[in-house]
């Protein structure tokens, strides 16, 4: 009966140390699965644009011209070694989530128990918005694995101290180069710290939480001070741009709103050692230190709400904090596996399944096959042409209407926006517009003709 005890443990322990690899190539194949059917957007293609060119120069640009951009551009200049194809520009993105998938499982086992990790990875895994970042070529992607690595270094120099709080402060200092509301979750750990209070080790952890943040922040006043006054076409901060924000973060899934409530009230309420409280502090700041520097910073410069998406780590481990309520009960620990599984599938299959915001493949296609010999052809707004360049480099752009006719793409959420954006580009009433065409919610192309 020993010897089978003892398989049976090895057993086990086998299981629980190949879950994270599990979950994180899951992850990878979700978002890897069609991964170049949507056309390249126009703020991928102007990343693209940033990617070109040596390493030296990709640098020098970014330092110069757009440093918040820096995790997002640097993985596309990854991607693009393997192709120029939209596969392979948005395979680091890909690679980068199931990592950070995979560590996050090792995140929850660590803080409160192995089936809380395993929760929470896939509902982080299974989040809708988070494979939508990974099938991006976008910063977000970059921003999420650096949260969940600066979280976990963190809480593994708290349990074994050493040369671990050098590896923290390095990434900690580095996170506003993964995206620059990354940053945020510093405080979260801050604030931690503080609910830790009485431990020995919060000595050395302290110093290395200050050396990262300084350094953090003066790389985050000098990405402010490059973006402050750019008008890249953000928007200004509304209640239906947050809650569009809000969805994405959770994946336009209801069962993980409930479930990260639920695991909240647990994590602060049930937990026996007063002692452990602070892993409670720890996870709801995860949530809340990227909700509100979104915010703040929304208020002072552009800021796009799909950034609320970096609330998603927090959001898995509040949904894994459920897990003890449930173990006791084996059938109801798999009902409520299952449920996120479930969830979590059906709402990807519908994202992925939505056409895209911005379908240039097909616009491209569409002025190549109707453009007449004396038409021209114009892309508003300028950081637009990018996206149309890549897929039809013989067409020459410029900047106004000429000629007999004009054909208009238009970045535009709505027919009347499309049209306000083209009048300037096309001098009416020298043009009027015969008719417009959609492709995808927004993106837009018109037809100007002479009157």
């Amino acid at each position: 009966m020993a010897s089978v005890d003892s398989t049976r443990t090895q057993s086990d322990s086998l299981m629980w140390r190949v879950t994270p690899l599990a979950v994180a190539l899951g992850s990878f194949l979700l978002g890897f699965v069609a991964l170049g059917h949507r056309s390249l957007s126009s703020g991928e293609a102007v990343a693209l644009g940033q990617s070109e060119g040596s390493l030296r120069a990709v640098l020098s640009r970014l330092w110069h011209h757009d440093p918040a951009q820096t995790g997002g551009v640097l993985l596309l200049k990854i991607g693009s070694s393997f192709g120029s194809d939209e596969a392979a520009l948005r395979l680091p993105s890909v690679v980068a989530v199931a990592v950070a998938a995979g560590l996050l499982v090792v995140l929850g086992s660590i803080l409160v128990g192995r089936v809380v990790g395993l929760l929470a990875g896939l509902a982080f895994g299974l989040n809708a918005g988070v494979v939508e970042a990974s099938r991006s070529a976008r910063p977000y992607a970059a921003g999420l694995l650096g949260i969940v690595l600066a979280t976990l270094l963190l809480v593994w120099a708290l349990e074994r101290g050493g040369f671990r709080w050098g590896l923290y402060v390095l990434v900690a200092a580095a996170l506003p180069l993964t995206h620059p509301l990354a940053a945020s979750v510093l405080v979260a750990h801050g604030v931690a710290l503080i609910a830790m209070r009485g431990r020995p080790e919060l000595r050395a952890a302290a110093i290395a939480l200050v050396v990262g943040s300084v350094v953090a922040a003066l790389l985050l006043g000098w990405m402010a001070a490059d973006r402050y006054g750019d008008a890249d076409g953000a928007g200004a901060l509304s209640v239906d741009r947050v809650v569009h924000g809000l969805e994405h973060a959770f994946g336009w899934n209801p069962v993980l709103v409930v479930g990260a409530v639920a695991g909240l009230v647990l994590l602060f309420g049930f937990l026996e050692d007063v002692r452990h409280r602070w892993v409670g502090v720890l996870v709801a700041g995860l949530i809340a230190a990227p909700f509100v520097a979104t915010l703040a910073a929304a208020t002072v410069m552009p800021v796009y709400m799909g950034a609320l998406v970096l609330c998603a780590p927090g959001i898995a481990l509040a949904v894994g904090a459920v897990a003890p309520m449930l173990s006791p009960s084996r059938g109801l620990l798999w009902a409520g596996i299952a449920l996120v599984v479930v969830s979590g599938a059906a709402t990807v299959g519908w994202r992925l399944t939505r056409p895209a915001t911005e379908d240039w493949r097909a616009l491209t296609k569409a002025v190549q096959r109707v453009q007449q010999p004396k038409e021209t052809v114009v892309v508003v707004p300028d950081g637009a042409r990018a996206a149309f360049a890549y897929y039809a480099p013989d067409v020459k752009l410029i900047r106004f209407a000429r000629g007999e006719g004009a054909w208009v793409a238009v970045v535009a959420d709505t027919p009347g926006d499309a049209i306000a954006a083209a009048r300037p580009v096309v001098q009416t009433p020298r043009y009027a517009l015969l008719r417009q065409f959609r492709y995808g919610d927004g993106l837009r192309l018109q037809h100007w003709v002479r009157p």
